[in-house]
């Protein structure tokens, strides 16, 4: 081979290497650019094109059992004013100045619609009936699906809870329990495509903008479906009150709602009502009233106390000490010679006290702790209370029926007393009650799952078989036939706690009760109704169990 021809392959290989350096490092810069900075580019060749109208802080998502969306993104109407593109200015600021809503007011729209670029008026503020089509054709008008995390009828909202006013940070609930969960850090956009004279392209109009790949989602026990026919019928028969619907065998909450509700997406009127609707009522303390004879039985069926046969005399009242205990039955008499059972369906307390003083109040004191009053229940929800089971080192015997009748020093929660038939219904296991069944990562990686207390055995199955006759006596024959469920069978107690006050013609304020479950062979559900200062639990709370219960039981065999 001549020189010649070695110095031209030598130029060549010179050249190829060259073009390989070249092409090596292009494909190593596109790798860069597509790649690793693809996506900060994109967002930031975006961020050159957009209007930023609305920002919201992206959150993980709450759902039900079912997988179905308690808290995330729900929609709602909102509209966008471009003023510059506004055709009818006069007739767009006088549907302004009607749209808003009383707690705001915009003195001078139409001066505004000149010195804004876009005017931004999200569900809160503006009242779409009052648009007409004509307005809603203006070129210069956008209606958008706003993005809102909670659902707009406010369902769930004292379990759920709300977030702070800047929407980053939980306030109450499971937003606020499981809050380093959800809070992701990131942000969503509500932005309009615009030109370099920042107006909008036509027909790209506005839209949401968000990345949500770095949350984590919340997995409640609680049941959509069965929290809205709460709801429903708490809509119309509960103006102040609780109900709770559990499921015996493991202590999962189907469903909890309080009344008053509010709207988590707004919390800043319900936050002056005098009703106090922010506060959550099943995990707040009340006089629980004659409901706490269901563990006055308990205890004295349990320890051999007393029997279901066992007769009583009843004349009406009973002395204990000094103090005078009327039974409701006094005007009539009494209720003479009655049986244990029948003084359940009967609610007799003259019965129930003379129990309890057999028992002894140190006794019923720790009775009822093992049954979980007077503490929390540990369920994932804030601002729990633990009611009020009275100190035994210095009962007095009228401490003691007062005991009994659930008056005096004592105080329970819905939640409380729905794991005490929780108990009752699933042969005597006490569980605590569960709202969170698991923590969903939405990166790869491992479903969390929740750890709760075990089991603690505090009942016979004996004792339960019992209580749960004496409890079917009260729906069949007793104070709340009107909770009994045809066919599948209902029990239950009834209560009626005097709260120490009158109302205008001089009659006692009283909380109405019922508790109870169905069907009665294998329970399906333990309902707890408490209407607050509703009168007669009978009279009352039972027709809202039943109800309920036949609903629940009917969506159940579908």
């Amino acid at each position: 081979m001549s020189q010649r021809s070695k110095r031209n392959r030598i130029r060549l290989r010179g050249i190829m290497y060259c073009l390989l350096v070249v092409f090596l490092f292009l494909f190593s810069d596109l790798i860069w650019l597509q790649l690793i900075k693809g996506e900060t580019l994109a967002r930031r060749a975006r961020d050159q094109r957009i209007e930023i109208l609305a920002k919201t802080p992206l959150r993980g998502t709450i759902y039900d059992r079912n997988m179905q969306i308690l808290a995330g993104t729900f929609y709602e109407p909102a509209i966008i004013i471009f003023s510059e593109l506004v055709t009818d200015k006069h007739a767009v600021a006088e549907l302004l100045s009607t749209a808003f809503c009383a707690t705001t007011s915009l003195e001078a729209p139409l001066p505004k619609l000149s010195s804004q670029a876009w005017i931004y008026l999200d569900s809160n503020k503006v009242n779409l009936a009052s648009f007409s089509l004509e307005t809603l054709n203006d070129p210069g008008v956008s209606i958008i699906r706003q993005p809102v995390r909670y659902d707009p009828t406010g369902l769930a909202a004292h379990i759920i809870g709300y977030l702070d006013e800047r929407r980053i940070s939980g306030v109450s609930g499971i937003e606020k329990v499981f809050d380093a969960y959800l809070r992701t850090g990131e942000t969503g956009l509500i932005a309009s495509f615009v030109d370099a004279r920042r107006m909008p392209y036509k027909g790209l109009g506005v839209r949401w903008l968000g990345d949500e790949q770095y949350m984590a989602d919340v997995v409640l026990t609680i049941d959509r479906e069965m929290q809205e026919l709460v709801e429903e019928v708490m809509d119309r028969c509960v103006e102040k009150g609780a109900v709770i619907v559990m499921e015996p065998e493991s202590g999962s909450v189907l469903a909890m709602a309080s009344r008053p509700n509010f709207s988590p997406n707004d919390v800043g009127p319900a936050i002056s009502e005098s009703l106090s609707p922010m506060i959550n009522r099943a995990i707040t303390p009340y006089p629980a009233g004659s409901i706490l004879k269901m563990a006055v039985a308990a205890c004295g069926l349990e320890k051999k106390i007393v029997s279901l046969s066992d007769r009583f005399y009843d004349p009406g009242f009973i002395d204990v000490g000094t103090q005078r205990f009327r039974c409701h039955s006094y005007e009539d008499g009494g209720h003479g010679y009655i049986s244990f059972l029948d003084a359940m369906a009967h609610s007799c307390n003259s019965v129930f006290i003379e129990v309890a003083l057999r028992i002894g109040g140190k006794n019923l004191v720790s009775f009822y702790e093992d049954l979980g009053l007077g503490a929390t229940t540990g369920i994932s929800l804030p601002f729990e209370q633990p009611g009020v089971v009275p100190a035994t080192y210095y009962m007095s015997l009228q401490d003691t029926a007062n005991l009994a009748l659930g008056q005096g020093e004592v105080s329970v929660t819905p939640l409380q007393v729905a794991a005490l038939l929780s108990t009752i219904a699933n042969g005597g296991e006490f569980l605590s009650p569960k709202l969170v069944s698991e923590i969903r990562p939405r990166e790869a990686g491992s479903i969390q799952g929740l750890n709760s207390e075990m089991p603690r055995k505090v009942l016979s199955q004996d004792t339960c078989r019992q209580l749960t006759f004496m409890l079917e006596s009260v729906t069949r024959w007793g104070t709340a036939k009107a909770a009994w469920v045809d066919e599948l069978g209902s029990c239950g107690k009834t209560g009626t706690a005097e709260t120490g006050r009158l109302d205008s013609e001089g009659q006692p304020i009283c909380h109405a009760w019922f508790a109870g479950f169905t069907p009665l062979r294998d329970p399906h559900f333990v309902i707890v109704v408490f209407i607050e200062e509703g009168g007669s639990g009978g009279d009352v709370a039972a027709p809202v169990f039943k109800e309920i219960a036949v609903e629940l039981l009917r969506q159940k065999q579908h």
